[in-house]
């Protein structure tokens, strides 16, 4: 899989050639950047986004319905050349979808009221989410433990994620079953404790988020 992609969400000021957006440092990003940047995605690095920007993003990035997988997760594991061929066409599809990046603005606006810092968009993560989610609308189940693929950190590792920060809190999963809206779904996980606790840990950096019609909302929380 490759080590480096540059966000497809269709906004021509985004993909244009300029500065770079930095990666997370640890602290929010505060900077005031051009209006022609290219934004690019690390597997190795990932992005801080202002909240201005994810709700631009989100205002022009593929519909839900544009970025589901045409390919069936089968009732079994899945293979290393069907976990490529899976992962090409998540970019192909054009990425991180508006739902998706609009769960992100509501996270870190919600940790925000709590005096936390806001976590960095990690694309390995959001897809090892959309994966769960796909797997959860083709083989209809709701868990966070998947038949065929283990817990959420061994999803989040088979898409080849590692921690940035060396501690014991790895990988933690919220799941929904709605995808009515980013509203709705953060809604439901901050009137859930469990669910709520994993949204305020001060001790995770990095966010990923998959969604599809049908298996519902997953989220990652990665250090």
């Amino acid at each position: 899989m490759m080590k480096h992609r540059v966000l497809a969400v269709g906004l021509a000021a985004v993909l244009t050639l300029g500065a770079s957006v930095p990666a997370f440092a640890g602290m929010v990003a505060t900077e005031n950047y051009p209006a022609e940047i290219t934004i690019t995605i690390c597997q190795d690095s990932p992005t801080m986004f202002t909240d201005e920007q994810l709700s631009e993003l989100a205002a022009t990035a593929p519909d839900i319905s544009e970025t589901r997988s045409a390919m069936t997760i089968p009732d079994r594991r899945i293979t290393d050349a069907e976990l490529t061929a899976w992962s090409d066409e998540y970019w192909e599809l054009g990425g991180i979808n508006a739902f998706e990046l609009e769960v992100v603005r509501l996270i870190n606006i919600e940790r925000a009221v709590y005096g936390l810092h806001p976590l960095a968009l990690n694309p390995t993560l959001s897809m090892a989410a959309r994966f769960h989610s796909h797997q959860m609308a083709d083989l209809v189940f709701f868990s966070h433990r998947s038949p065929h693929h283990g817990s959420s950190t061994d999803r989040a590792e088979m898409f080849g994620h590692e921690s940035i920060q060396e501690h014991v809190w790895g990988v933690r999963e919220n799941i929904a079953g709605s995808t009515r809206s980013p509203e709705r779904v953060v809604y439901v996980w901050m009137n859930s404790p469990g669910h709520r606790a994993a949204i305020l840990q001060e001790h995770f950096l990095t966010i990923g988020i998959g969604v599809v019609q049908g298996g519902g909302t997953t989220a990652k929380f990665g250090s």
